[in-house]
């Protein structure tokens, strides 16, 4: 029987779905079965489900890029009216048809060859964010606990990792390095929309939708995209996480989630009664389409090969690149996984070999080169203020990289190889500016990072503080914990468990159940009343999270008051008055306060009136008229 749901009115609501979503799928999957669910279609045209698919479009820089109507999500959505908005998008919803995709090619790294990336429109990439929020608690729940790519809360380090514990505890070094020539281009979208109803989704409505997404056409070229899932599209990933788990599911059934009569509480003890079978050994790590399959001789490394060659041409009408699909000895060579080599090498472990992993050297010299390049086209002649923005920018390239590769054992002797190249494109550069090498612990950017370090790097002096390039050899292996399979983002245990990894701040939901409609309708109704907005309504909201349900005058709770919102510049541009960091929670008392000049505030406490004025004052010297 096919579960349905009452939509959510609220983000808080609307968090508990997704997690009930994911816990009934979770169920059917470990009944042997697979869950059934209609009704999906007005949960993802739910008020909140809109607004929360808007929020997390707009916090993405690709918000601003136009798709072939050449419109934003400023100017088409966040500075219209609220309802005019929530209307536009279920419309959408009810009578959908998909718009062409604008196709962008880019770079790609040490490649002539480009990517092709499609733009859907942005009323489009609405409709396809709230479908994705809606679809992937359901499909998280069912999809391979060792596919890495382009799911919440896993990374390639992960991915890398679960290849270092196979190779470590089962002593199996055949690697089969597999590459599915132009995997995204080529998806069949009936075995698509097949395998979507087969994981649940038994809302026709919805996987009509899908279906027409998946066959617009591309702006002069194509009227009818016949395969194929583009890249760029919110929704892409995954469908392509949906698609390729049909790979998933054969492989693993085969060996590592191999059906036994006898139910075994440890692995080990599994592996060990399926090695005295005649099955094939192999364990798949997969990230998108880039995967490998561990085994233990070459001869099983080729049977998977050949094998799986012919399940992907036959079953899912991909092919298996003859050139791009390596089989590895990792005792003798490297094999090339995510952009790091993995090799193992004789040492103390469990089977004589540990693992040795590194970037992969040929990609980290193109990033080298590039950020070079970038160093080397800083102007000549430019403001302090500008300089200093462009060697943010450079730091923060530079500790990108760093960040990526500092899951690989050996990633402090390969950065050392290239970070004095770095370090003397950056002396050259900064020299016109009377930069010196300064040690890095007495710079006064990047702390974290540079105050354990006495090593120089180039600086230059901005007032009475330095501001340096920091190096690639501030690089330190991090040891990455294997995926735990309870870390998710739909169960409170999931979240917690991510908390204490990453240390990051705990996601919360937007106090919309404390910001009715009806308290909506009486704030700021006067004179900044066509500020009103749907960013301003959206945004309110994350302003009292923020706040804490406290007033940001009196510091009294808001919880028994209907809250109002203060704009501390009510005469920026329209573009910026009603960000969250432009926006405070306040009692009607306390707003009064503020934006009336001449009344009493000595009954407040002095700390208050303070806080008052203060406010007050900025109104004052606000300057920049709003257009």
């Amino acid at each position: 029987m096919a579960q349905q749901f009452d939509y959510p009115k609220t983000e808080t609501e609307l968090r508990t779905l997704l997690d009930e979503l994911y816990l009934q799928s979770k169920k059917a999957r470990e009944e042997g079965k697979y869950p059934s669910f209609k009704g999906l279609l007005e949960i993802m045209s739910a008020e909140t489900t809109i607004v929360t698919a808007i929020h997390n479009i707009k916090s993405n820089h690709g918000s601003d890029t136009p798709g072939v109507d050449n419109k934003t999500m400023r100017k088409e959505y966040l500075e219209k009216p609220y309802k005019w908005v929530i209307n536009d998008i279920q419309r959408a919803f009810e009578n959908f048809e998909a718009q062409k995709i604008l196709r962008k090619y880019i770079d790609k790294l040490g490649k002539k060859e480009k990517r092709p990336l499609g733009i859907p429109t942005i009323r489009d990439r609405i409709v396809q964010e709230c479908m994705r929020i809606v679809l992937e608690p359901i499909m998280e729940a069912l999809f391979f606990d060792h596919s890495y790519g382009f799911r919440p809360m896993r990374d390639t380090a992960m991915a890398l990792e679960r290849l270092n514990f196979i190779t470590f505890h089962t002593g199996y070094y055949w690697i089969v390095e597999g590459d599915i020539s132009k995997c995204f281009d080529h998806i069949n979208h009936n075995i698509l929309l097949r395998r979507l109803y087969h994981l649940g989704i038994k809302d026709r409505r919805v996987l009509q939708i899908l279906k027409q997404m998946l066959k617009a056409g591309v702006l002069d070229e194509c009227e009818v995209n016949e395969e194929g899932t583009m890249q760029g599209g919110i929704i892409s990933p995954l469908l392509a996480n949906a698609y390729l788990d049909i790979m998933d599911e054969w492989i693993t059934k085969q060996w590592e989630l191999k059906e036994t009569t006898h139910k075994y509480v440890q692995d080990s003890a599994k592996r060990r009664a399926l090695k005295k079978t005649r099955l094939v050994p192999g364990f798949l790590v997969r990230y998108a389409d880039d995967f490998v399959i561990i085994t233990d001789s070459r001869i099983h490394a080729e049977f998977w090969k050949t094998t799986l060659k012919e399940f992907l041409e036959t079953e899912m009408k991909l092919t298996l690149s003859k050139e791009k699909t390596l089989i590895t000895d990792v005792r003798k060579k490297h094999a090339n996984f995510l952009g790091y080599e993995f090799k193992v090498v004789k040492g103390k472990g469990e089977h004589g070999y540990i693992t040795r992993t590194q970037p992969d050297r040929k990609r980290l010299k193109q990033k080298v080169d590039s950020i070079t390049r970038d160093i080397k086209k800083i102007p000549r002649e430019t403001s302090r203020e500008k300089l200093i923005d462009e060697i943010n920018r450079i730091n923060s390239r530079i500790r990108g990289v760093i960040q990526y590769y500092q899951c690989c054992t050996w990633v402090s002797v390969s950065m050392d190889k290239y970070a004095r190249k770095v370090q003397l494109a950056a002396s050259r550069r900064l020299k016109q500016y009377k930069g010196k090498w300064i040690r890095a612990k007495d710079t006064q950017n990047l702390p974290r990072v540079h105050q354990n370090y006495r090593q120089k790097i180039p600086s230059i002096q901005y007032r009475d503080i330095y501001i340096g390039i920091t190096s690639l050899t501030f690089c330190n292996w991090q040891e990455t914990r294997g995926k735990n399979p309870k870390e998710t983002p739909y169960t409170a245990e999931g979240r917690e468990i991510n908390f204490k990894r990453t240390k990051k701040k705990r996601i919360q939901a937007r106090l919309d159940d404390v910001y009715s409609e009806n308290a909506a309708i009486a704030i700021l109704k006067g004179k900044w009343g066509h500020l009103n907005n749907f960013e301003f309504v959206m945004n309110k909201a994350y302003a009292l999270n923020r706040d804490k349900l406290k007033c940001r005058v009196c510091g009294k709770w808001l919880i028994d008051h209907a809250p109002y919102t203060h704009r501390i510049n009510p005469n920026l541009p329209l573009e910026k008055v009603n960000r969250v960091s432009n926006l405070i929670s306040v009692h009607k008392r306390c707003y009064m306060a503020i934006n009336t000049p001449s009344m009493d505030i000595s009954g407040y406490e002095k700390q208050v009136q303070k806080r008052i004025l203060s406010y007050r004052e900025k109104l004052v010297v606000s300057h920049t008229c709003n257009k």
